[in-house]
C-alpha cells in the first residue's frame, strides 16, 4: 500500500526570532541611544556658550563736564578703551578686576562716545552714545573738610572762578565767605566744632552759577587740659578729659616718661590722672603732652626751681 506523505512548510507562529532580526533591533536601539547623546550633548555645549557669553553691565551718568563711568561684570576685565569721535583712544587697565570706576571729562558741544570692554576671554562688548556739553563753565565746585585738632578747615575749590561760600550748624543762621582776589579759584575757611553732635551744611557757588551742596556730621571734643602745681619738692602734673584719657607723656630734665611705655594702645579710661612727680635740686624744666581717647592732644612745658 502506498503511503501519501504531507509536508507543512508553513512557518510556526510564536517561534524564536530570527538572528538577523534580534541585531537589526539592537542596531536600531543603538542608533537612537547616540542620537539622544548626542541632543544632550549639543544642547549642554549651547548652555555653557550661552553663560559664558554674559556682557559686563556699563553704567554712565553725565554730571557737570564729567562722565561718571561704571563697569562690572562676572569675569575678569581686561581692558577698557573709549574714544570720542572715533579719535585718540585712550585705554585703562583692568588689572584683575571685576569692577572699574572712571570719571572722563567731556568735550564742549555735541561728541558720539565709543566705550569697548574686553573681558579675560577676549570678548569685546561695545558700547556708544551722544552727550553734549553745553559751551560754558558747567563744572560743579568742589568741597573738601579737614579736621585740624578742634576745628574744621573748608576748601572749596573751581576751575574757573569761585564765588562765594555759605556754612551753618544744624539749623542756625548761615555765614557767607567771599571769594578774595588773590585767589579767585578757591576758598578757605577755618570754624571751630561745636560740642556734641552736630551737622554742618556748606553751599559753593562758582561765578557761572554752579552749586555744590556737602553736609557732614561732626562730634566736637575738646582738648585734655594739664594743670601743674609745685608742692613741697614734688610737681603735681593734673590731666583732665570730658571724653576720657588716652595717655600721659612728660619729659623731665632730660628724661621722658610714659603711662604706657611700650605703646600697647591701652587708654587709662579715666577723665582725670594725677601724677606726683619728685623734683631735683635745682632747676627743673618739664614738657608734658596729654592724649585723649578721640586722639587730640595738649601739651605745656614748665620749669620749677628747689
Amino acid at each position: 500500500m502506498n503511503q501519501i506523505l504531507y509536508m507543512n512548510n508553513q512557518k510556526k507562529k510564536g517561534g524564536p526570532l530570527e538572528l538577523k532580526t534580534i541585531f537589526l533591533i539592537f542596531a536600531i536601539l543603538f542608533i537612537l541611544f547616540g542620537l539622544i547623546l548626542a541632543v544632550v550633548a549639543c544642547f549642554t555645549i549651547i548652555k555653557d556658550k550661552q553663560e559664558n557669553e554674559t556682557i559686563p553691565v556699563v553704567e554712565i551718568l553725565p554730571e557737570g563736564a564729567m562722565l561718571k563711568l561704571k563697569i562690572t561684570h562676572d569675569k575678569i576685565i581686561d581692558k577698557v578703551v573709549y574714544s570720542w569721535n572715533q579719535n585718540t583712544e585712550t585705554v585703562l587697565q583692568g588689572m584683575g578686576r571685576l569692577e572699574i570706576e572712571e570719571n572722563i571729562s567731556m568735550p564742549k558741544g555735541t561728541n558720539n562716545f565709543v566705550l569697548k570692554v574686553t573681558d579675560i576671554n577676549n570678548k569685546t562688548t561695545t558700547y556708544q552714545n551722544t552727550y553734549t556739553l553745553p559751551e560754558g563753565d558747567v563744572t560743579e565746585p568742589e568741597i573738601e573738610l579737614l579736621v585740624e585738632g578742634s576745628k574744621i578747615k573748608i576748601v572749596a575749590k573751581d576751575e574757573t572762578e569761585i564765588d562765594y561760600i555759605t556754612y551753618y550748624w544744624n539749623e542756625e543762621d548761615e555765614t557767607t565767605v567771599q571769594v578774595r582776589e588773590d585767589s579767585p579759584k578757591q576758598i578757605e575757611e577755618k570754624i571751630d566744632i561745636l560740642k556734641g553732635e552736630n551737622t554742618l551744611n556748606i553751599v559753593a557757588v562758582d561765578k557761572a552759577g554752579n552749586e555744590t551742596t556737602k553736609e557732614q556730621i561732626f562730634k566736637g571734643v575738646k582738648k585734655p587740659k594739664i594743670a601743674l602745681e609745685k608742692k613741697d619738692n614734688n610737681l603735681i602734673i593734673t590731666i583732665t578729659d570730658e571724653e576720657g584719657i588716652q595717655k600721659v607723656e612728660y619729659t623731665l630734665n632730660g628724661v621722658d616718661y610714659s603711662t604706657d611705655p611700650q605703646n600697647t594702645g591701652k587708654p587709662l579710661n579715666r577723665k582725670e590722672f594725677k601724677i606726683t612727680q619728685p623734683l631735683a635740686q635745682g632747676e627743673n624744666k618739664i614738657t608734658i603732652r596729654a592724649y585723649n581717647i578721640s586722639g587730640l592732644q595738649e601739651e605745656t612745658s614748665g620749669e620749677a626751681t628747689i
